[in-house]
């Protein structure tokens, strides 16, 4: 039977691990404070890491490989973590301005990459302009927008509730939906397929996918949600008169308060669920993930609704305190900086730091953050 053997890391990396770990917070911590950009430090520090001016990497294939994979878990906290606390009904009435800005923010990058065409560029064989398809991929690699580092980036300085950050996430989220169809696009005509199902899939997948949630959180969960806080509502139980239906309410009650941490176990099924859903269906799982969140804090408030008057302060049981007790410590520390980290140790951005101006690598970062 095929097995992993035990081998205890070594020191070097243990010191990069832990190094990478301290140096990620310190750096962010520092920057947010000073200049509201602790981003940008986890980003270089990541390329460092990766990449070091010394040829060797400071962390094996495997480990950056396995940040990777956490970092993609931060995020998709954090985009979880935005549709627990974005404000559904703000988000409703500014949908036009989000959509504006999300349509300036897809089109001009691909209007501008056209511009590319007037200019001859260097190659093995000599001097060539641009194809037409080489421009449009290069301005749809710039119209996403990283959905992540907008939440990242609106919870740093406390704009994800102001309509300012709701209008920001709209546009992302839009953004991000529309990244998939615009990677489709350019797949599908790199390949010389024309196939029209392939490039709109993603989209009406999201979309539809949201559309069913709406739907069913109206027609379905509403009223079952309801019916079960009003039936295991103790306090509610309590005032009614005695009987064989108490009995067993009262029984119910104790088993379902006799489950430990059935307040963090329920959210995340609804975000695997949701997650899951989103892959099978080859919708975009960050779309999915807000929109689990979105549910979760749906249900929350009927919850806090319809319990007894008398119940404690409704305000202790949001979607908030789970997330800051259950999610947030592992996030905040470890999961979100290993996304910006994974996000700048990737062979692309390494050897981008050896061939163009350390000048021109901050302008590409800072217009990354700053859209």
């Amino acid at each position: 039977m095929p097995y992993l053997p035990y081998e205890e890391p070594s020191l070097q990396e243990i010191l990069s691990l832990t190094s990478l770990l301290l140096l990620l917070n310190i750096a962010r911590y520092l920057l947010d404070r000073l200049l509201y950009c602790g981003i940008v430090g986890e980003i270089l520090i990541g390329v460092i890491w990766g990449l070091p001016v010394g040829g060797t990497a400071w962390l094996s294939e495997g480990v950056q490989k396995t940040i990777q994979a956490f970092g993609y878990l931060g995020l998709i906290g954090l985009v979880f973590e935005g549709g627990l606390g974005t404000e559904i009904v703000m988000l409703r009435k500014t949908a036009f301005t989000s959509v504006s800005i999300a349509t300036v923010g897809l089109m001009l990058p691909i209007a501008l990459s056209f511009i590319l065409l007037l200019f001859p560029f260097s190659t093995t064989t000599g001097t060539a302009y641009p194809s037409p398809l080489a421009a449009f991929s290069a301005g749809a690699s710039l119209c996403s927008t990283s959905l992540g580092t907008t939440f990242a980036i609106l919870s740093s300085v406390n704009m994800q509730k102001t309509r300012t950050g709701v209008i920001l996430v709209g546009a992302a989220m839009m953004d991000d939906v529309v990244g998939l169809v615009m990677v489709n696009i350019v797949t599908t005509l790199g390949s010389g397929n024309m196939a029209g199902w392939p490039i709109a899939r993603p989209i009406a997948a999201s979309f539809g996918l949201l559309l069913v949630t709406l739907l069913m959180c109206h027609f379905v969960l509403k009223p079952i949600w309801r019916g079960l806080v009003v039936y295991l509502d103790l306090e509610v139980e309590l005032m009614s008169p005695p009987g064989t239906s108490s009995r067993f309410r009262i029984a119910a009650i104790k088993i379902i308060d006799s489950i430990p941490h059935l307040s963090f176990i329920l959210p995340t099924l609804v975000l695997i669920t949701y997650i899951t859903i989103a892959s099978f269906i080859d919708a975009s799982v960050l779309f999915a993930a807000f929109i689990a969140g979105g549910v979760v804090n749906f249900l929350r408030d009927i919850q806090n609704q319809n319990r007894g008057p008398n119940t404690t302060n409704m305000n202790e049981n949001t979607s908030s305190k789970m997330y800051d007790g259950y999610f947030r410590p592992a996030m905040d520390f470890i999961l979100v900086p290993f996304f910006f980290v994974s996000n700048s140790i990737q062979s692309i951005i390494c050897s981008w730091i050896f061939e163009v101006r350390f000048d021109m690598l901050l302008l590409w970062a800072l217009y990354k953050i700053a859209y």
